[in-house]
């Protein structure tokens, strides 16, 4: 696997004061358009709140009540739209990964902690961001945004998961909500700063946010408090358990991040700015541990072959990682996310005729292994072998799409356009999006095949839908203008001249600030 998605874009200090500023207006104005919706809005989730099944409280993790009123300042409804629109914005400045596979698997492991919550709702969206130094935030209404590097460095499954499961409790604990209640005063430029900062994980990006006048804001409102911390642990501490995770890896994680920061403080984790981390903090998330049983014993086969994807697929030295793995295949290490891990950095190291041999040595031992078939196909179709490579997708797409998995969809699709295969991939894209349609990637793929097609008023479209997902709105509302202007009925007219509207609308509150 290549990157085709997006490329690698470094967050620097400008980006992040512009990811800040654009979030603010983004804010306002959903805050304006949404005002008269909020109370129905927020009935309706009690009311899905309280049909949940009611579990027995657990004995000894009790959640301390903070006496906020979070949920009056910041509703349910404004939460969601002010999470969909820092996503939007931050595509433009972090380099998401759009991996399919990686996405999936990071999803369902956040879905498996959400079965178990009893605060959380259904819809939560996670995420990974290409970038290996060990980070993670949560914005309302459900986002939660992991660095690769968490990924990568995780000695366990169960150690990713209490990361994501520490987050899912900063969001159904309304920690942002709560520190916003508290200083009402400083209102969305708080909130700006605060997620910027989070995405960053550098005060002084936060700082120059709101301006030297206001720097002190951030002294309050950067880090999460530790009152907040020990609720997200004793929460997470919780989730892990029930979904059948280690409890104690929560512990042991952060204690080696404490660790690493002790051994080069100029090296710390950005993780550690945002999350304050003290060896009484981690004795504490200890003792809650012993009150919970072991976790069974996990399989972590998959949880290796996606971190072997994401070291090996995505890291720009290739030769040090397909060493890496070749050291430990000699040493006798030779399990199967190893080998995958050996093969796939092969193929990016443009070693294709050895990546080829390894992994039909990996087909024998393990026939028909998706994962493994996937890295086959891309190295056919990088090594030039495009109709091999095509038939390995296809093949995969087929048998895939009869258990109803759709996860090879974008996979092919893309495998498609990218060899002029346009109209094969037109109802591929179009399926995929009636599941996904805030995914960027798949916007511009179908704008792309329908553009090869010919069909200019629809790639125009999905042009316009990719710009403004990824933050763009000027490019967006161009491309729908160019639309407008192949238009043939008057109901593309005027749903074009609404949707014109509406980011435009979105758009002046950007530069107004």
């Amino acid at each position: 696997m290549r990157k085709p998605i997006h490329a690698v874009v470094t967050l620097c200090t400008a980006t992040t004061l512009l990811l800040a500023t654009s979030l603010l207006a983004q804010a306002q104005h959903v805050v304006e358009a949404t005002a008269k919706t909020n109370s129905a809005a927020t009935d309706a989730a009690m009311d899905r709140q309280s049909s949940k099944a009611i579990r027995p409280e657990d004995h000894f993790d009790q959640l301390p009540d903070l006496g906020s009123n979070a949920a009056n300042f910041l509703s349910d409804y404004e939460a969601k739209q002010l999470g969909r629109a820092f996503i939007r914005q931050s595509r433009a400045q972090l380099p998401y990964i759009s991996d399919p596979e990686l996405v999936d698997y990071i999803n369902r492991l956040g879905d498996r902690l959400l079965a178990v919550s009893d605060e959380a709702d259904e819809d939560y969206n996670f995420y990974l961001v290409d970038n290996t130094v060990i980070n993670a935030f949560a914005v309302p209404g459900g986002h939660v945004v992991l660095h690769s590097g968490i990924l990568i460095k995780s000695e366990s499954e169960s150690e990713l998961a209490s990361v994501i499961g520490h987050e899912i409790a900063h969001v159904t604990q309304k920690h942002i909500s709560r520190k916003l209640e508290a200083s009402r005063y400083d209102g969305w430029m708080t909130l700006a700063a605060v997620l910027a900062a989070a995405a960053s994980g550098d005060a002084d990006v936060a700082q120059a946010a709101i301006g030297v006048s206001q720097a002190s804001i951030v002294d309050r409102q950067l880090t999460y408090s530790r009152s907040y911390e020990a609720e997200a642990d004793s929460l997470g501490i919780r989730l892990l358990s029930r979904a059948g995770f280690d409890p104690s890896a929560m512990p042991i994680f952060f204690k080696r991040l404490l660790d690493e920061s002790r051994i080069s403080e100029s090296h710390a984790p950005e993780f550690l700015r945002t999350h304050p981390l003290t060896i009484n903090r981690i004795a504490e998330s200890a003792e809650r541990v012993r009150a919970y049983p072991p976790g069974p014993k996990q399989d972590e086969t998959e949880f290796k072959l996606m971190q072997a994807k994401a070291n090996a697929g995505y890291n720009e030295n290739h030769a040090m990682v397909r060493d890496q793995y070749l050291s430990q295949i000699k040493a006798g290490n030779s399990t199967l996310p190893n080998r995958y891990g050996y093969a796939l950095a092969l193929s990016q190291n443009g070693e294709f005729d050895k990546a080829r041999t390894v992994i039909d040595e990996i087909l024998n031992d393990y026939p028909g292994h998706v994962s493994v078939r996937l890295i086959q196909a891309d190295n056919e179709l990088e090594a030039g072998r495009i109709e091999e490579g095509l038939a390995i997708l296809e093949a995969l797409y087929q048998e895939q799409i009869a258990k109803g998995n759709h996860m090879i969809d974008v996979y092919y699709a893309n495998a498609l356009v990218l060899t002029k295969h346009t109209k094969e991939a037109v109802p591929i894209l179009q399926a995929a999006l009636e599941t996904q349609p805030d995914d960027p990637y798949l916007h511009i793929l179908l704008s792309r095949a329908q553009g090869e097609n010919g069909n200019d008023y629809e790639a125009y479209l999905e042009r316009g839908e990719y710009h403004y997902l990824r933050g763009h709105y000027g490019f967006a509302i161009e491309q729908y203008k160019r639309a407008f202007r192949l238009t043939k009925t008057e109901y593309q007219r005027q749903r074009l001249a609404a949707r014109i509207e509406e980011i435009e609308a979105e758009f002046e509150a950007l530069k107004r600030l």
